[in-house]
Formats: C-alpha cells, structure tokens, sequence
C-alpha cells in the first residue's frame, strides 16, 4: 500500500528542484543580467551620468516600497502564481529594450523589472518556507541563496558574451524567463493558496514585533555587502593595492558569500539560527579591527574578507531562516516582504554613508561604521537573549 505521507514528501522535494531552478534562471536575469544590459544601452543612449543612475537605482526602489505589498497578492493568488507573475513581468520588460531607444521606454522597462523582481523574490523565499519540513528549512533555504549568488555572478557573462547585440541579449534573457516560469508552474502548490485566514490579516506590525531582530540583520547585510561591492577597490587601492588585485579581492568577498550560505544553514538546522547569526557577528567583529591593523598583509586580507563575504551573506539568510522558523504560515508572506525591504533599504544607504565615511578614521571610516552597525546588532541580540531568560 502507497503510503500518501511518503508520496506527499516526495512530491514536495522535487517540488524544491523546480522553485530553486526557476529563481535561478530568473535571478541570473533580473538582479545581474537585466541591470547590465540597461546600463550598456544607457550609455548608447548618452544620458548624463545622474539620471542614468536614478533610471538603474528605480529597480531597487520597487523593491523597496513594492515588497509589504506582495503577501496581499500571494494570499489570494499563491506563491507560485506570484513567481510566475513575476517572471512574465521581467520578460515583458525585456521586450521593451527591443524598441527604439527613448527615456519614456528605459524608465517603463526598468520599473517593470523591478515589479518582476519583487513578486518573484519575496514569492519564492515564501514559497520554500511554506514547503520545507522545519528541520532541514536552513539548509533549504541556504541553497536557494547560494544559487542567488550564482546567478549574480552569471548575468553580467551573458551580457558579455552578446558582444555588444541587445537583441541577442534579449533573447537569451527572454529563454532563461520562459525556463524559469516553466519550472515555477512543475512546482508545488504553496500553502497560501489554502489557507484563506491570512488573507483578513493586518500582519505587518505583528510581524515587525516578533522579527525585529532578523529585520535589523536583513538591513545590516543589504548595507555592509553594497557598501563593500561599491567601495571595497577603492577603500584598498587607497592602501597601495594594484587594481587588479583589488578586484580580484572583491571577487573573493563575493565568493565567500557564496559558498558559506550552505554550511551556515546546516548549522542553523543543527544548533538554531540564534548560534549562527552569534558566529557571523563573532567574525565580523573580530576581523574587523584585524583588517584594521593587517592592511598591508595581503593574504590576511584575503582570508578575512572571504570570511565577512560569507558572515555577511549569511546574516540575510539567516534573517530568511529566523523568519521561516518564527513566523506562522499566514505571516511567512509579510515576513518574507520585510526581510526583503530592510535588505534593500540598507543597500540604499550603503553605498552612499560608506563613501561619506571613507577617508575619516586613516582611510578604515567605511570599515569602523561596519563594525559600529554589527556592535549595535550585538548589543540588540543580547538585550533579546535576557528578555527571553526573564519571561521564563
């Protein structure tokens, strides 16, 4: 006799196969592939420098103010509906790059995009929280970041390998689209779409109250890896690094962010995300004030800046898993739509306070307010650790 618990379990795993490989193929193309592309064409099109920067920062602005109000849209549709929205969406934005140049046009496209983005972000970290069992829901939602890392770091490939051909890039981008929205339709159907008592919910101040804390690290990751991805060349070249090397240093960054997410969510799964976020802080605030003082020592550098790529990425994964784990399914939506805006609001303020800082402090200001913003994390991770000890 079938045992439909097993069957269930099954389906569910593959189901994960399908929600990973369809935001993979749509993140390749919506947080790396599309902004390069509309940075090339904005060039073409000679725009001053200030205006092609707001028409590439209103993606991240949709995201921003879009996010709190896509678990209206899950609640009554599904998180797999939204995933798909969002990636017909991105495609439909696509498909206006192949008109004539114009601002009208960029600006639409670059909005459009950015809506695809948000229904398809916050709908797949909800729908992979609302899937996994609890006790593997880190290492589950560990691998769905670290491909999100992946697909980073391949779209600006494909727009390389068009060889200058907008067009060609389209195509390409659109193919990867129409994969993703394929793989979202295979996958399983997401607890929202029956369970109806969230939809006459009022969630977000309930979920800001019992997430505070994953919000503040999803504001501190969005901030320090912005920051570090903007400035990180010049706050060493300032030190005498050769370009080359800075670089290849800031890719080292990037790389620790990817290939830690997974045996930090292993850990969250064994010993609980609190036991890893206070790992991640550890490190952070301890290689701080080392890069500080080892500057000068490359291969120091190197080592701790692999390690902060990987704290830092984590404290966002983290901040997916304590929400997961804290937040009943009817709140997974609204609690996966703040994680996702306190992260890009701090990759707003990053770049910008960073630069402000730079040159304060001998050249480390950039590094002295990271180290000052995880202090206060800290502080705040105790603070919670002794009123949770009181109440018991």
């Amino acid at each position: 006799m079938i045992d439909p618990v097993n069957v269930e379990a099954r389906r569910k795993r593959y189901g994960i196969v399908f929600i990973n490989a369809g935001s993979l193929f749509a993140q390749i193309v919506q947080a790396a592939g599309y902004p390069t592309l509309l940075a090339l064409l904005l060039v073409q099109m000679g725009l001053p420098s200030w205006l092609m920067g707001a028409i590439l920062s209103l993606q991240w602005a949709v995201v921003l103010f879009l996010a709190p109000l896509v678990p209206k849209a899950m609640n009554r549709f599904g998180a797999r509906a939204s995933s798909m929205t969002g990636a017909f969406l991105s495609s439909l934005a696509l498909l206006l790059l192949l008109a004539p140049a114009s601002l009208p046009v960029v600006t639409i496209s670059a909005f459009l995009m950015g809506v695809g983005l948000t229904v398809r972000w916050v709908g797949c970290d909800t729908w992979i929280v609302e899937t996994v069992a609890g006790h593997v829901r880190g290492r589950s939602i560990s691998v769905h970041e670290t491909l999100m890392g992946l697909g980073i770091a391949a779209g600006p490939l494909l727009t390389l390998a068009s060889a200058g051909n907008a067009a060609n890039a389209v195509a390409a981008f659109i193919a990867l689209l129409v994969l993703s929205f394929l793989c979202f339709g295979f996958g399983p159907r997401s607890s929202a779409e029956h369970h109806q008592g969230s939809r006459n919910m009022n969630p977000v101040r309930l979920v800001f109250g019992m997430v505070t804390l994953a919000l503040v690290a999803a504001l501190a990751a969005g901030y320090i890896e912005t920051a570090m991805v903007s400035l990180l060349p010049l706050y060493l070249m300032s030190f005498q690094y050769p370009e080359a090397q800075a670089l290849f240093i800031l890719s080292v960054f990037g790389l620790g962010g990817t290939i830690l997410q997974i045996p930090l969510g292993w850990l969250a799964d064994r010993w609980g995300f609190r036991a890893a976020q206070s790992l991640c802080l550890l490190l952070i605030l301890v290689g701080g004030p080392c890069l500080i003082l080892m500057i000068s020592t490359d291969w120091v550098v190197l080592i701790i800046l692999f390690a902060w790529g990987g704290c830092v990425g984590g404290l966002n994964t983290l901040a997916v898993i304590e929400a997961g784990s804290t937040l009943p399914v009817g709140l997974a939506g609204t609690g996966m739509a703040l994680v996702a805006s306190s992260y890009t609001f701090g990759g707003v303020i990053g770049p910008a306070l960073s630069g402000a800082t730079l040159e304060l402090g001998g050249g480390h200001g950039a590094i002295i307010v990271i180290i000052g913003l995880m202090a206060i994390y800290g502080v705040l991770l105790v603070v919670s650790r002794q009123q949770r000890i009181r109440r018991t």
